[in-house]
């Protein structure tokens, strides 16, 4: 086993102190952190170390995305970018997706975590994988790649979307029965590999897809596999609609009913919520989402982020998926992240670099169920540590590191990626993916997809 020491610098632990230590040192250990401190606590414990020079950057705790689709990275500027949620949907997106092929979901899922790993990001939750897409072919990736994932089979079987009914074209429906059964097998063979990188989840379709009978049955099955539920949760007004008519109940009201509150409950976007539901969301310790670009580029809403903070929600960060995002760089994330919630305020104090810096690593954690393995730089914990560059001119001169990193960096500053100890991206250079290889079949797949949908579609006319 390799021990690493990652010497100079300015190290941001995470830890809940909020401190940072100015020339200091990580210690690594096989694939554990043995030490973290100032140069003058840590060296003389480092020997026989591999030194890692990392004057003039910034190390940070590995970037935990809470909501991906790794299936739509392929669609990136493919969608049309004027449009809500439900036509986006309707009209595009599930047209794309209803033809994938499993080499069509391993190629997209293989771009998404390049473009994750090079941007800092060393784990993630996925929302949900039809079995069009390929399970087996996209664990295999993330087994290769070597980041830490959350994979969610798709529980569903209606045809709608909140009040629209039987929306979903046939190539994008499953059978209730049979996402059980694929999700018992892909948990029984997956679920702990790669070194306990992979779990399965249980990921629910939004209101409008999925029955009574199968939410109930969802929740039972997670209780007896001890795995998590994610969801799209009120992400937009349609939800509250659908919410208030089927159930005469709010948001958290809809949950409670189906026992899917509590941790490693994870409900992507909650633009919708009032402070109810943000204090049974607090209280059951319930993981919100928030997606602010996609929000933003839909005209979903803005979150209310800064009063489920001040309740005690667990909000983690997430970028959501190729068309509605278009980046999976979580540094980019959280400027947007800060940035909104002071012109929804119209107040700048109401949250801070530090707020989104915890949202996008130990809020992250705590929404996986790993607060303590993951999250922060701390002794004992998984190295899952980002190296960030402070020498572009975007980032000099070097001032206060956490609002640098917030403000003014991009995943373009990451220069080198640790999980479990091990290095997947050293020099800018991913070193367990073939960068070139992957962007030739993710541009071959592209052709291959929008061949089966409509040979004619001209990509610069949807615009």
């Amino acid at each position: 086993m390799t021990r690493y020491l990652l010497k100079g610098g300015f190290i941001v632990p995470v830890d809940g102190s909020r401190r940072i230590i100015r020339d200091g040192c990580v210690l690594v250990d096989g694939d554990r952190i043995e030490m973290v401190g100032s140069r003058d606590e840590v060296l003389p414990y480092s020997a026989g170390a591999e030194v890692v020079d990392t004057t003039g950057c910034l190390i940070i705790p590995g970037l935990v995305d809470t909501h991906v689709h790794l299936a739509q990275a392929l669609l990136r500027g493919v969608v049309p970018d004027n449009l809500t949620l439900i036509p986006w949907l309707r009209d595009w997106v599930w047209r794309f997706l209803g033809v994938y092929d499993r080499e069509d979901g391993k190629a997209s899922a293989a771009l998404c975590i390049l473009e994750m790993l090079k941007t800092g990001t060393t784990a993630f939750i996925e929302i949900h994988l039809h079995s069009r897409y390929g399970f087996d072919g996209i664990a295999e990736v993330v087994k290769q790649s070597g980041i830490r994932g959350v994979l969610s089979k798709t529980f569903m079987d209606m045809k709608g979307y909140a009040t629209e009914e039987n929306i979903m074209p046939a190539s994008m429906i499953e059978d209730g029965q049979e996402c059980i059964r694929e999700f018992k097998q892909m948990h029984k063979k997956w679920n702990g590999q790669a070194d306990g990188r992979i779990n399965v989840w249980i990921g629910l379709r939004s209101a409008g897809a999925v029955s009574d009978s199968l939410f109930y049955e969802a929740a039972e099955i997670a209780r007896e596999y001890d795995t998590g539920i994610t969801n799209h949760v009120a992400e937009v007004r349609e939800d509250l609609e659908y919410y208030r008519k089927a159930y005469g109940t709010g948001v958290a009201g809809y949950l409670e009913k189906f026992n899917m509150l509590g941790e490693r409950r994870v409900y992507a976007h909650c633009v919708w919520l009032n402070e109810d539901d943000m204090r049974k969301f607090a209280e059951t310790g319930t993981t919100v989402a928030h997606c602010p670009s996609s929000n933003m580029k839909l005209g979903s809403g803005i979150a209310p982020v800064s009063d489920m903070l001040r309740l005690g929600v667990n909000v983690g960060l997430g970028c959501d998926g190729g068309p509605s995002n278009d980046s999976y760089d979580m540094i980019r994330e959280m400027k947007m992240a800060a940035c909104l919630q002071k012109v929804r305020t119209l107040d700048p104090t109401v949250i801070s670099a530090w707020d989104v810096l915890t949202m996008a690593t130990r809020n992250g954690a705590r929404a996986m169920g790993k607060l303590n393995m993951l999250g922060s730089l701390e002794k004992g914990k998984k190295a899952d540590i980002v190296v960030v560059s402070l020498k572009r001119p975007s980032v000099t001169p070097i001032s206060n590191p956490v609002s640098l990193l917030v403000y003014a960096a991009s995943g373009e500053d990451v220069r080198d990626v640790m999980v479990d100890g091990k290095f997947v991206v050293r020099d800018k250079q991913v070193l367990t993916l073939d960068e070139e290889h992957v962007i030739k079949q993710a541009n071959k797949h592209l052709e291959r997809i929008l061949s089966k949908v409509d040979p004619s579609i001209d990509l610069l006319k949807t615009m």
